[in-house]
């Protein structure tokens, strides 16, 4: 299945999740051994993240601060 995200706002903020999760990821050092499943579970985690934040206002709350806390929190669980 193909998706084509670059003509809404809501693949456009799914799209900036999942490569700001990927970036700080990579910034952490993270990698499992297998990439397709990273790329995969980064994906969820921007999905997740996206779900968390629906109502979310930008303007009052600092989006790198919050994705870099909840990239740091999944890290964390997940190399635990």
């Amino acid at each position: 299945m193909i998706y084509d995200f670059s003509y809404t706002v809501e693949g456009t903020k799914l799209l900036e999740a999942v490569a700001d999760i990927a970036f700080i990821a990579g910034q952490r050092g993270f990698f499992s051994g297998d990439s397709r499943e990273d790329i995969a579970e980064f994906i969820r985690w921007a999905r997740e993240f996206e779900a968390i934040h629906e109502e979310t206002d930008w303007d009052e709350t600092d989006y790198e601060d919050a994705i870099e806390a909840f990239t740091n929190n999944k890290l964390r669980f997940d190399l635990d």
